[in-house]
């Protein structure tokens, strides 16, 4: 995912408190915090279901919904990143029918076969959006940042 320009690139890993790095490390580091927030691949085809780029002109209008012009008003990462979680779990919003329409499978007439996926949907949804037991939030950022300094180090080998 190219977020922009590289300067663009550079402001955004500022933002996340990431400095001092090449152009190319910068956007490798912004495509795995993108890949880490933004997991698309949660379906039973493990095909892409959302990007970032391309599904821009559907979470745009909901953005404007709440009064945020993506291409005007100037938010944070953290901001951004709240709001389109929130656009994706209501169900009236122009990306989450977008989405459906994606994910759309044929019902099985089985009642039972039926009933067996939407409980397995949703206790996956009760793990993705369950509070953490053990882990503090900065014990999960701190991982997140281990993970992405190793991701880089492989790829400036």
């Amino acid at each position: 995912m190219k977020v922009g320009t590289a300067e663009d690139v550079q402001e955004s890993c500022k933002l996340l408190g990431i400095k001092n790095l090449t152009d190319n490390d910068a956007q490798l580091i912004l495509d795995e915090v993108t890949k880490y927030v933004f997991d698309t691949r949660n379906n039973k085809s493990g095909k892409k279901t959302f990007d970032l780029n391309l599904d821009y002109k559907y979470y745009f209008v909901d953005f404007l919904r709440l009064g945020i012009n993506l291409n005007k008003d100037d938010i944070s990462w953290w901001e951004f990143d709240a709001i389109l979680e929130g656009i994706f779990l209501d169900e009236n919003s122009t990306l989450s029918k977008m989405m459906s329409y994606r994910l759309y499978e044929k019902p099985p007439k089985n009642p039972k076969q039926q009933e067996a996926e939407e409980h397995r949907f949703r206790m996956k949804m009760k793990m993705k959006y369950a509070l953490p037991i053990e882990e503090t939030s900065n014990e999960a950022l701190g991982k997140l940042w281990t993970y992405l300094e190793k991701k880089a180090g492989e790829n400036k080998e």
